[in-house]
């Protein structure tokens, strides 16, 4: 076992910079948890439905996120880091599991393994931590998780109909204190310069799980085209997806070479502080378009719910938005032609209320085959200079 000393914690600037083994199994089971978490958008597609799945999804996002933070830091192949990272992935697939019922009989179940996994994580690191600074950083992260993890306990506990409002708060708690850089009483914030030690590992954290999460996407379309009755609208509805999966592909790895050095080499502090939660749009995005993949697939003719465009047109200008936003933060690149694709995809949106689902879904097709022709040639242009 490596030194789990103060110089043997820390992760080492010229060790490996790909992610281990651990990690990447970690991500595995995340795919279990996308696939929840988009058949629950679309099992109920009621305004408070997706509100409800929104926050059971941002859970998930901000546990992944944690951890992804947790092994950038701190040596992956240390003993004490794998036990972290092993906990988690128990607690990641009871949550995952409890998804279906979050807001009926498995609330305690989902709410305990959320709390659970960060609460084990924050003992087991201020136990082995033995340097002041990396000791205070496990502290108030703990103190953090005990605020918050009372909301979503008392939630586990009471009438589901207050379940999703207490969450709903134990989040903003989390998503905000991060933001602020857990301001502790008695211990400050994290210092700034704690946010500069980032790696080439942390983009290449942040690339795979959104590999992963468009790999959900066109897993889903899959089951769900395999399950479904034979029709050619369904096989139309099938392959739009299949396209749209390959789009956001395409605009995913548009200068992804480029984020993962900006992040390390030159703008660390911002992809420490900003990642998490420009990625959260990004993947958002396309659970929220799996979700709306499947709604298609099963109903391809009729009329078309508000929320239902919701899924099918909102998660794919999510995605584009999530994008934007890491070429902004790391970049300070604003694309033009891709807020005036999404402006033509809002402004159409209340006339495509009017056409069926299969429709819809190929015309938001359409508009991202424009932002990603627009991509290419702006690209070429760029290169000729």
């Amino acid at each position: 076992m490596t030194s789990t000393g103060p110089s043997g914690v820390r992760r080492d600037p010229r060790a490996s910079k790909r992610a281990t083994l651990l990690e990447l199994f970690f991500d595995v089971f995340y795919v279990a948890m996308f696939v929840q978490l988009s058949m629950q958008f679309a099992r109920d597609t009621s305004w408070d439905g997706l509100g409800q799945s929104l926050v059971l999804l941002l859970a998930a996002w901000w546990t992944w996120s944690v951890t992804a933070l947790v092994t950038e830091y701190y040596d992956p192949r240390l003993r004490v880091i794998q036990a972290v990272i092993t906990s988690t992935v128990f607690g990641v697939i009871l949550m995952a599991s409890a998804v279906p019922g979050a807001y009926g009989e498995r609330g305690l179940l989902f709410g305990g393994a959320y709390v659970g996994l960060h609460l084990v994580r924050g003992f087991m690191l201020i136990v082995v931590l033995r340097r002041r600074s990396a000791h205070a950083r496990a502290q108030r992260f703990l103190f953090w998780f005990c605020v918050s993890g009372s909301l979503w306990l008392v939630g586990g506990f009471i009438d589901p109909a207050w379940r999703a409002p207490l969450w709903a708060g134990a989040l903003v708690i989390d998503y905000v204190v991060a933001a602020l850089r857990y301001p502790t009483p008695w211990r400050g914030r994290v210092p700034l310069d704690q946010y500069d030690q980032l790696s080439v590992h942390f983009g290449e954290r942040y690339q795979q799980i959104a590999i992963l999460v468009l790999g959900e996407l066109a897993l889903t379309a899959t089951l769900q085209f395999g399950s479904a009755g034979y029709t050619l609208a369904r096989a139309a509805a099938f392959l739009t997806a299949i396209v749209t999966a390959l789009l956001f592909w395409q605009i995913f790895v548009l200068q992804t070479g480029k984020f993962i050095d900006w992040s390390a080499h030159h703008r660390p502090r911002r992809a420490a502080l900003r990642a998490p939660y420009v990625y959260a749009v990004l993947v958002t995005g396309v659970i929220a378009t799996s979700a709306g993949v499947e709604l298609v697939i099963h109903e391809p003719f009729g009329t078309t719910p508000a929320s239902w465009l919701i899924l099918i047109v909102g998660g794919p200008i999510l995605f584009v938005l999530g994008r934007m936003g890491s070429e902004y933060v790391l970049l300070r690149q604003l694309s033009r032609s891709r807020l005036g694709w999404l402006a033509l995809l809002v402004v159409l949106t209340p006339a495509l209320s009017a056409l069926a689902p299969i429709f819809v879904s190929i015309v938001t097709m359409g508009v991202l085959v424009g932002i990603t022709l627009t991509d290419m040639w702006r690209n070429r242009r760029d290169a000729a200079r």
